[in-house]
Formats: C-alpha cells, sequence, structure tokens
C-alpha cells in the first residue's frame, strides 16, 4: 500500500543520517535476478567492467562505502533475495530497505507493516480535513477540479470513500480522478459496488497503478493454487475472523495463514488475535467466489452454521460469568454474525434462527442499539410469516415478536410493543417451548409496566418466576424476581419489595452475572430512597454507573446518571444534578429511548425551577407535552404528562399570565429533537 511513495519518504527522511549516500532502486521493471546488480551499479554511478563477475565487482566497491539503498519492489524477485544477503555480509556499512509485498526470509531482517493513511473512522468526526487520508484525497480532487471546496457533507461522503479504500493511497488517487463526473457520494456508492471504478486513463501512470485490479492481480500471482483457494473462501468474512473461524469455514491451517500474512494478504492483530484482511482486497476475492457457484454456496453454509453455533454458546456465556467476553467476542464478529443470521431469514430457517435469537435481545439491549434491534426481529417476523407453520417457526417467530415488542417499548412506543408482545405470548402459550414463554413474559411485563398497567405487569413477572422454579433456571428465576419486585414496588409493602430484590441480586452474584443484575441495583437504589437512605442510594447508583460502564451497558449508564441526578436535585445539589441529567440525555437520545428523554425533559425543568428559571422551566415542559412517550408512566408511578401539568399548573401560580402564555407559545413551537439539541450542545 503506497510502498513507492513511501520508500521514497524513506530515501528523503534518512538522507543526513547516511551523509545524504542514499540511492533508490526502482525494481519494478526488472524482470528477472540476473540484473538486479546492473540496476545497483546504475544507481549509484559505479559502471562494471565485462573483466571480473559483476557481483563480485560490486561486492569489492561496496565493502569501502557507507550507504544506504532503498529498493523498491522486490517481491516479484524474492528468488534473488540472497543478492541482499550478499551486500550485508561483505559490506559491514551498507544498509538496505526493501519494499515488498512478501518478506524476504533473510537472518536480521526487520519487518515493518505499511498499512493505510490516517482516516476518520466515524462520520461524524470532529476535524475531518485533519486526516492525512482526506488532505489527499482533496489535493488529488483539485489537481482533476481546481478550487474544488467541499460541503460538510461533500467532506463526511468523501470520508467514507476514504473508509471504504482504509487510506490506500493509490486508491484515493483513482477514485479522485473521478470526481469531474461523480458527486462523492455517487463515487461512495460505486466504489460499495465494485473495484471497477478505481482505475485511471493518466498516460505516465505504470501500466500496473491504472487499476486497483491491476495491483491485485500482480499481487494475485505471488500465491500459489491452495493460498488462493483458501483467501477466496476466506472473503465471506465480515471485518476479520478468529483462526478457528478461518480453519472451520475456510480450511485455513495456521501454515497458510501464516503465508497470506507473509505475503500481506491478511493481517495478524496481536491485542484481539484475529486476522484481517483489506476491504478491496477481500472484494476481488469475493468476486472469484461469487464465479465459483458451488464453492460459494458450500463456504456460505460453512459461515453461517459456524456463527450460528457461536452465538447459541454465547447465550449461556451472556448468563453468567463470561459475559464481558462474550460481549466482547461478539462485538468483534458482529458483522460475521448479521451476515449469517441474514443467511438464515432469508431462508426462513427457524431451526438456525433460533440460535441467534436471544443472544441478539441481550447483545442489542446492553448496546442500546434499539431502532436496529427492532428492524432485525421485524425481518425475522415477516421471513416465518410466510412459513410452512410449524411448531418450531411459530415458535421463533413469537419469540421475535415478544423481543420487538421489547424493543418498541423503549423506543417510547410501548402501546405497539404491548400488542407485539402480548401476541408473542399467546402463540407461546399454545406451544411447549417454557423458557421461551418466561422470556416473552418479560417483554409483556416492560409494556404493561410502562402503560401503567401494573397488575398485568405483575401477573406476567409471577407467570415468569413460575416457569423458571419449574425449569429450575436460577438465571430466569433471578430475573422474574426482579421483574417481581419493580411491579410489587407501586403496588405492595416496600419491605417486601426489598426482599424480592435482595434475592434476585443474591441469586445473580451466585451465577457471576453482571447484565441483569445492574437492573436489580437500581431497584436496591429506589428503595434506599424511599427509605431516606441517601448515601446508601448513592453508594448502589455510582455501583451501577461503574459496572454499567465497565459492561458496555448503555441503558444502565444512562439511568445511573438519571438517577444519580434525581438524588443531587432532592439533596438541592442543583448543578451536580444537571451535570448527571444531560450526561444521561446524551446517551438516551444515542439510543433513541423515546420515554426517557421526555423523562429527562421534564427532570431538567425541574433543575430550571431550582435555578428559579421558571420562563424556560415552562418552555421544556411545554416541549414534554407534544411527544408521544409523555403519556407513558415514570418509575413510581404516574403519567409523564400527569406530572408535567402538575409542575405547570405550579408555574403558573408563580408567574405573570403573560409570562407563563409567551413562555409556553414559544416551547410549543420548537420540536422536540431540536430542544433535546440545543441541551446537548452544552455539554
Amino acid at each position: 500500500i503506497g510502498k513507492t511513495r513511501l520508500a521514497l519518504q524513506a530515501a528523503s527522511d534518512l538522507g543526513d543520517k547516511f551523509e545524504n549516500q542514499v540511492f533508490f532502486v526502482s525494481l519494478a521493471p526488472i524482470s528477472s535476478g540476473k540484473h538486479i546488480i546492473q540496476a545497483i551499479a546504475e544507481a549509484i554511478g559505479f559502471p562494471l567492467s565485462s573483466e571480473e563477475a559483476p557481483i563480485d565487482q560490486l561486492l569489492t566497491h561496496l565493502q569501502k562505502r557507507r550507504l544506504l539503498l532503498v529498493m523498491d519492489n522486490y517481491e516479484h524477485l524474492l528468488e534473488s533475495a540472497d543478492v541482499v544477503a550478499e551486500i550485508l555480509q561483505k559490506a559491514p556499512n551498507v544498509k538496505v530497505l526493501t519494499t515488498s509485498r512478501e518478506k524476504l526470509k533473510l537472518h536480521g531482517e526487520t519487518a515493518f507493516n505499511i498499512t493505510g493513511m490516517s482516516f476518520p473512522d466515524q462520520e461524524t468526526s470532529a476535524d475531518l480535513r485533519s486526516h492525512d487520508a482526506i488532505e489527499l484525497m482533496l489535493h488529488s480532487i483539485r489537481r482533476v477540479r481546481a478550487g474544488f471546496n467541499p460541503s460538510t457533507d461533500d467532506l463526511r461522503q468523501l470520508a467514507h470513500v476514504c473508509r471504504l479504500v482504509e487510506g490506500m493511497p493509490l486508491a484515493i488517487e483513482l477514485a479522485a480522478a473521478w470526481i469531474d463526473v461523480l458527486s462523492p457520494a455517487e463515487l461512495a456508492g460505486e466504489i460499495q459496488r465494485g473495484l471497477d471504478i478505481l482505475t485511471s486513463e493518466i498516460r505516465d501512470l505504470p501500466e500496473r497503478h491504472r487499476s486497483m485490479r491491476a495491483v491485485f492481480d500482480q499481487s494475485w500471482s505471488l500465491l500459489n493454487q491452495t493460498e488462493q483457494e483458501v483467501f477466496i473462501r476466506l472473503s465471506v468474512f465480515r471485518g476479520g475472523f478468529t483462526r478457528e473461524a478461518g480453519e472451520a469455514v475456510a480450511g485455513a491451517s495456521i501454515q497458510i495463514l501464516a503465508g497470506l500474512v507473509n505475503k500481506s494478504f491478511l493481517r495478524h492483530d496481536p491485542n484481539s488475535n484475529r486476522f484481517e484482511t483489506h476491504e478491496l482486497l477481500r472484494q476481488y476475492a469475493q468476486e472469484q467466489l461469487e464465479e465459483k457457484s458451488k464453492d460459494r454456496v458450500s463456504t456460505q453454509e460453512a459461515h453461517a452454521a459456524y456463527f450460528a453455533n457461536f452465538m447459541q454458546q454465547r447465550w449461556q456465556h451472556l448468563k453468567d460469568r463470561r459475559q464481558r467476553v462474550a460481549l466482547t467476542e461478539i462485538d468483534a464478529d458482529l458483522e460475521n454474525i448479521r451476515t449469517a443470521w441474514r443467511y438464515y431469514v432469508n431462508q426462513a430457517n427457524a431451526a438456525q434462527m433460533q440460535m441467534f435469537i436471544n443472544s441478539f435481545w441481550l447483545v442489542y439491549w446492553v448496546r442500546g442499539w434499539n431502532h436496529a434491534a427492532d428492524e432485525l426481529f421485524a425481518e425475522a417476523v415477516e421471513a416465518l410469516n410466510g412459513g410452512r407453520g410449524n411448531e418450531e417457526s411459530d415458535s421463533v417467530k413469537a419469540q421475535a415478536l415478544g423481543y420487538q415488542g421489547y424493543f418498541k417499548t423503549w423506543m417510547g412506543f410501548a402501546d405497539r410493543g404491548y400488542e407485539l408482545a402480548k401476541k408473542g405470548v399467546a402463540i407461546l402459550e399454545q406451544l411447549d417451548y417454557p423458557v421461551e414463554l418466561g422470556l416473552a413474559l418479560g417483554s409483556l411485563n416492560l409494556a404493561a409496566d410502562f402503560l401503567t398497567r401494573y397488575e398485568e405487569a405483575e401477573i406476567a413477572a409471577r407467570k415468569m418466576l413460575e416457569i423458571a422454579t419449574q425449569q429450575e433456571d436460577k438465571w430466569l428465576r433471578a430475573f422474574s424476581l426482579y421483574k417481581l419486585s419493580v411491579a410489587n414496588e407501586i403496588e405492595h409493602d416496600l419491605a417486601d419489595t426489598l426482599d424480592l430484590a435482595q434475592t434476585s441480586m443474591e441469586l445473580f452474584e451466585e451465577l457471576g452475572e453482571e447484565i441483569i443484575s445492574i437492573w436489580t441495583l437500581l431497584a436496591l437504589g429506589h428503595n434506599s430512597v424511599a427509605l431516606g437512605e441517601y448515601i446508601r442510594a448513592k453508594e448502589l447508583f455510582l455501583r451501577c454507573l461503574r459496572s454499567s460502564e465497565a459492561v458496555g451497558y448503555r441503558w444502565a449508564t444512562e439511568n445511573s446518571y438519571k438517577y444519580l441526578g434525581h438524588l443531587a436535585l432532592s439533596l438541592k445539589e442543583t448543578e451536580e444534578a444537571k451535570t448527571y441529567l444531560l450526561r444521561s440525555l446524551k446517551i438516551a437520545d444515542e439510543i433513541g429511548a423515546g420515554r426517557d428523554k421526555a423523562n429527562l425533559l421534564y427532570d431538567l425543568a425541574r433543575v430550571r425551577v431550582a435555578e428559579d428559571k421558571l420562563e424556560q422551566a415552562v418552555e421544556l415542559l411545554a416541549v414534554v407535552l407534544q411527544h408521544p412517550a409523555s403519556k407513558l408512566h415514570r418509575l413510581g408511578g404516574g403519567r409523564i404528562r400527569d406530572k408535567v401539568q402538575e409542575l405547570l399548573d405550579s408555574l403558573k401560580a408563580n408567574l405573570s399570565a403573560e409570562a407563563y402564555d409567551t413562555a409556553r407559545e414559544r416551547g410549543s413551537a420548537k420540536s422536540f429533537d431540536q430542544i433535546v439539541s440545543g441541551l446537548l450542545v452544552k455539554i
């Protein structure tokens, strides 16, 4: 990747160290090893005679010199690597820097892996222009279109292009050449569709640099047949793979993987212990896999089956002491997992979809991917609606309905979430899938709780507990006890609620489970608040915050900040309350938690009241009333809109009629998202 460019830069940078005795030798035009000596002699200005062997003449001359030889593009001459070995052995003051797609495999060789130029890893990066790849892209574009001044959206699209080519200099220059006929957005789209757009008709470019396909064709010829066959199958992976996955899916032995790393087709990350390939190179291999129908089908089947088993195993891990490791493993292979899931969704293969579905629910919930989860489970329901209608298919569809209802509820659409969860539970009650029914009841419990249907929420929690007891499922029992403690908090005795939450916590600690146990910690924190034990409550909420941040549990992090804000507000620590609540709002906005955002705006209005900014409080409350999630309830009872109206009535009594009406009109004229964005600018 940009070998010649970096070789020239190295020659320039090392000039002073070698007293400007740095010589660049281009090996690209050389077709055989016997011409290497001639190329070196010409580069250093040493004439060879015909009276003595060229290598002997060169070595005698170099013994008297102190210099650096930069030898570019050595990969096609590896059988003649002994020339470099002899020079280093016979001329101790000569150093050699070679560029090659493959190591020379000489004693004392030190390898430096060359990656692409730096590029923004997100479109929202604060300063896109600060990255080398963007700088090269803009420079290359302006050679085609002088005076090009990109808009903010153009810059985001160009950043996307740089990510697609992973900062590869040649690919950036080839892409930039199309800016006369394609917009940045169109250019990104073309690159996603394939390699053919990355070509150039510039006459003075070497033939091998006029297209990425030509570059890859040259590299491809360096692989033996077995390496080619394995690498083609490895193209099925997205975002890299582990050694175990590579062997199971593509038959990649450690020897073959080492060979592909050595020839720069794969990179090995020692930190994650994963193998990766450049996305453009993966596309190149994928094209060849598509041409081999039989190999394509068998490879896709092997890939999907591997990750189905992977997810089924991780479901158990996600419920015990292996949670953090399981989450990390799933995060690393998420694109592979999604690809495998879609493979089975397209086939409406319920048996294989079952192996993913529970792990998907918990991972998407922990990571706060509410909208993506809604889409994922909706696709599953749609795929199975037209199925054969057997028990297994109906069971998976019912689970998907329950999980879709779960995420709909958190997004602020509890009415729809309730309908979906109710439908899923009704199907599972007719089938013999007790644990799956227990989990679906958990979704129904959540939606009913959001809609203040407390009796129904408690019934669902009790059914969960009954199933968990019958199945001797300790994790489901701990989960259902937590659910029951929440339902009990509103309708029953506080001491009973505390006992339920404490028992749930003890079971989770016994299992080594962290994720759902965080919910129990929050419940215990609320109990402490109700008992007036504010120091204990703060300790519990801070413990929740530390645990949720360690696991990467975004909803729990958001709620920990929220309840710390509530506590600070109760203790009249206004600035601390504002800080906590704004941090909570930021996460709620990022994960799409509609009810929580409405709730937090109400809380921030209370902060405004504490700051004696009554008109600003009215504005915030007017916005909340317009949001559909305001009809949902706050923890502890009461709909959000009822609490909002109660506070508005209080403010109306403390403001002049004109000030109150004007403030409410200002708030009503603003959109909910506009207000949220304005508040988050201050973080």
